[in-house]
């Protein structure tokens, strides 16, 4: 371990200021896994993972600092190339250089195996160097012969018209381009990667949910003295029994961390160990970062005893949340049914999110509650908007025989290789259609998460 650690000090250029904080080695493969963390410079950490037989297969550097300069591309890929090539020899020349990632402030490249002529996902190497020539990434995963080449691949115009032959679409509204559409969405029983051996059936999945099978329930309107509930009361948050442990820009919202009681005094080193002492007794809170507004809670606050509250306690409760959180919510949200178990220590309510009987994706909200408290320790916001909802015009401009023709003429599927959880590759169609169709102008959009 001790030659190990030393490599990896070299490997990630490790400062006097970098404080050792995991040290684990895995029990599948021996892989030894360490940790630094920068203690001037908060949330900046480097990452070397070194294997059971000394060979590097991880490097990576979180908020690296790095000189203000540009490198030329030729002397940045010289440098990855070479910086391969220290720890795994001719490794560029047994795996097929792939398509590069280029940034304003670094570059990508991958490695990789390819059989067929189509690349095996996590094979080869992938390096990610910053303008400056900082290695800020590196990924070894290798060759593998874990892939099955299928005796006859299935048509792909067959695989197209048997797609579209079952695709449906409904109304919704959604969020494209950081702008509120009403769109189309289609709706298939088929995955998104469907096998391309001619010898495999095709995968499904229960269309029940989207057929408007699943009950919703109306959100109940409740009474003004039910209603006047504290956000802090609810989520168990007081600042005299709080103390804040650190805060993160999170682009359009304000992350902070909380921590209730002393520090942890534990100084274990392992992965669990780490991120048991980092999250003990926290209560992380989510804000907008221009309006302040709540938009997420996790408590991670240790809570004994019985569950004194009951199910039908913790959903009122939920009701109560979101109604502060969203005074007119009964013009909005329905419910979603839950599966709440006896018991269980906490009870978990959805909500979803409908707009003069549109539904709203991406407009689901979660709430859980401790049955031990009452609080409130989990809560997930929608990502739209409520507040431009009434802006939308509802009345589509073209029908859903138009939006069919376009997604059709859209259509197509691609054959690539793809990992199953057994490790083992298999050779699919991965099917490319838009993930919405605008209303009113016909526009396909694409939706990124």
């Amino acid at each position: 371990m001790a030659n190990k650690l030393q490599m990896a000090q070299q490997i990630g250029s490790i400062s006097a200021r970098d404080k050792l904080v995991i040290e684990h080695q895995g029990k599948d493969n021996g892989n030894v896994l360490f940790v630094w963390e920068d203690t001037e410079i908060k949330e900046r950490f480097i990452t070397v993972e070194i294997a059971n037989d000394g060979k590097l297969m991880r490097l990576e550097k979180e908020n690296v600092i790095s000189e203000n300069r540009s490198l030329s591309e030729v002397y940045l890929k010289e440098k990855v190339l070479q910086f391969v090539g220290d720890h795994y020899p001719n490794a560029a020349e047994k795996f097929v250089s792939l398509e590069k990632k280029v940034t304003d402030h670094t570059i990508q490249y991958t490695y990789s195996q390819t059989v067929l002529g189509l690349p095996l996902p996590q094979t080869g190497f992938l390096v990610t160097i910053m303008r400056s020539g900082v290695i800020k990434y590196f990924r070894y995963y290798g060759m593998t012969d874990s892939y099955s080449i299928p005796k006859q691949i299935a048509d792909k115009q067959q695989m197209i018209s048997d797609y579209l032959q079952e695709v449906k679409f409904k109304l919704c509204i959604a969020e494209c381009n950081d702008l509120l559409h009403l769109a189309y969405e289609p709706l298939s029983p088929f995955l998104c990667y469907q096998p391309a051996d001619l010898s495999k059936k095709k995968e499904t999945i229960d269309m029940k949910e989207d057929d408007g099978d699943t009950e919703i329930t109306k959100l109940p309107l409740l009474v003004d003295h039910e209603n006047v509930v504290n956000i802090n009361d609810m989520i168990g948050f007081d600042h005299a029994s709080f103390r804040k442990i650190r805060e993160s820009d999170l682009g359009t919202m304000i992350g902070t961390v909380w921590r209730k009681g002393n520090e942890p005094q534990s100084i274990e080193r392992s992965l669990d160990g780490y991120f048991k002492n980092r999250n003990q007794n926290t209560l992380k809170i989510m804000t907008d970062k221009k309006t302040g507004k709540l938009r997420g809670v996790m408590s991670l606050i240790e809570c004994d005893g019985p569950s004194v509250w009951t199910i039908e306690a913790c959903r009122k409760r939920a009701l109560q949340f979101l109604y502060q959180l969203y005074p007119f919510a009964e013009q909005f949200f329905h419910i979603h049914p839950s599966d709440n178990q006896e018991a269980e220590k906490k009870t978990f309510f959805q909500f979803d999110t409908m707009y003069k009987g549109v539904p709203v994706r991406s407009g689901v909200v979660n709430i859980g509650i401790s049955r031990v408290t009452g609080h409130v320790v989990v809560f997930q916001c929608p990502e739209t908007d409520l507040d431009i909802l009434e802006c939308l015009n509802l009345s589509p401009s073209i029908s859903i025989e138009e939006a069919k023709a376009i997604f059709n003429a859209a259509f197509d599927v691609k054959l690539e290789w793809l990992k199953d959880e057994g490790e083992k590759y298999k050779l699919v169609y991965r099917l490319v259609f838009p993930d919405l169709i605008d209303a009113h102008s016909g526009q396909l959009c694409h939706v990124v998460f």
